[in-house]
């Protein structure tokens, strides 16, 4: 009998549960030995990590296993950096002199974005440094000053990444006005091609998803860019959401546009009520009407991530059909003039509670969630 053993061959359903035995840096490496192996990882629901930034260190929090892992990400002080958005294991960043890198949190691989003195694809407008901490976005000798501190508050933007092969696609919004994206495409080597694209459109939040930017204006519409060419380009056809917008209510304290995995587009709701934390919406395509979603069913979502994810299986505070939030997308504690020790949550949708997590840092900390291994 031959002891020859094709391994990238295992039976799926086998395959699946040596996977969800491992532990989770054990399953993002095995995932990548072969296409038929991360093709099964895909299969296997996923949970929310949290990444703690502080000086040259970083902690990487796994939930489920209980366990911390103390990372020397980038040899910098990480305080000096903002982090824009995530997408599995990759943070997009920006520096104080406005540049843009992205960092896979387990490798430490580093892809830095072009510049933003390069050209802009097909645009009249430019960036002109100012100094090496500032930059004018300029039209036809009007300047807007754009500064690292711009983003310490609003943190507008969108990060796509195809681990397998390299493709990657992100987005962040400029003074509420423009959209600058950067679209990569593996083994694309033209360098004429590496520059920045501009688009002219209200942003109050934009998600990603399947080549489409999904983006909610300032007066409640969604606008829908298409990446599936070289420039983002805006689509009216298939725009189901162009002629309704969202009702805005007076108790909404921030709100988040989500993608969930049927395609459907969610309106993720904080609420300045002191019963009802959060709520999220969909459009009901034949009444016309946007409609209350009691249910993620088997999904869940980060507040502000911009899609949703398989929820686990196993339950410590993380949990399908729930809303992972940090301190400052949530409004009640603020009302009642106290400071929580405690600096995100869990919203469980089923029953309206809120599970608080143990605090990993020092106040002067940066926190986030990522979700590892997404696809």
């Amino acid at each position: 009998m031959s002891r020859n053993v094709d391994w990238s061959k295992l039976c799926p359903d086998l395959l699946r549960s040596i996977f969800e035995s491992l532990t989770s840096l054990d399953f993002h490496r095995a995932k990548t030995v072969c296409s038929n192996w991360y093709t099964v990882s895909r299969t296997c629901p996923l949970y929310p990590w949290r990444i703690v930034l502080q000086g040259k260190n970083s902690l990487l929090y796994d939930p489920i296993q209980d366990k911390i892992h103390h990372k020397n990400l980038l040899g910098i002080d990480l305080s000096e950096v903002h982090c824009l958005a995530s997408y599995s294991n990759w943070l997009l960043l920006v520096d104080p002199c406005l540049h843009f890198h992205l960092l896979n949190v387990f490798t430490r691989e580093t892809i830095n974005l072009p510049s933003l003195d390069s050209s802009l694809r097909d645009s009249p407008y430019r960036f002109i440094r100012n100094n090496m901490f500032e930059c004018f976005l300029e039209l036809y000798g009007t300047k807007f000053l754009m500064t690292w501190d711009d983003f310490k508050f609003s943190k507008t933007a969108v990060l796509w990444i195809k681990e397998r092969n390299g493709d990657f696609v992100v987005a962040w919004a400029i003074k509420q006005f423009y959209i600058l994206s950067y679209k990569k495409i593996a083994n694309d080597c033209d360098d004429d091609d590496k520059r920045w694209s501009i688009t002219c459109t209200q942003c109050e939040d934009m998600a990603y998803k399947d080549n489409k930017l999904y983006v909610y204006t300032y007066d409640h519409y969604i606008n829908v860019l298409d990446f599936s060419g070289d420039c983002p380009k805006e689509t009216l056809e298939g725009n189901h959401y162009l002629n309704h917008p969202f009702p805005f209510v007076d108790t909404i304290y921030k709100l988040r546009i989500t993608i969930a995995n049927s395609g459907e587009v969610l309106i993720v709701l904080s609420l300045k009520e002191l019963k009802r934390k959060f709520c999220i919406y969909k459009l009901n395509l034949e009444a016309g009407e946007w409609e209350r979603v009691e249910s993620l069913g088997d999904e869940m979502l980060i507040f502000g991530h911009g899609v949703t994810i398989r929820g686990p299986f196993i339950d410590r505070g993380i949990i399908s059909d729930s809303i992972c939030f940090l301190d400052d997308d949530h409004l009640s504690d603020n009302y009642l003039g106290t400071r929580r020790e405690a600096n995100c949550g869990v919203f469980d949708l089923a029953t309206r509670t809120i599970t608080w997590h143990t605090r990993l840092d020092d106040r002067s900390s940066k926190i986030y969630w990522f979700v590892p291994g997404q696809a």
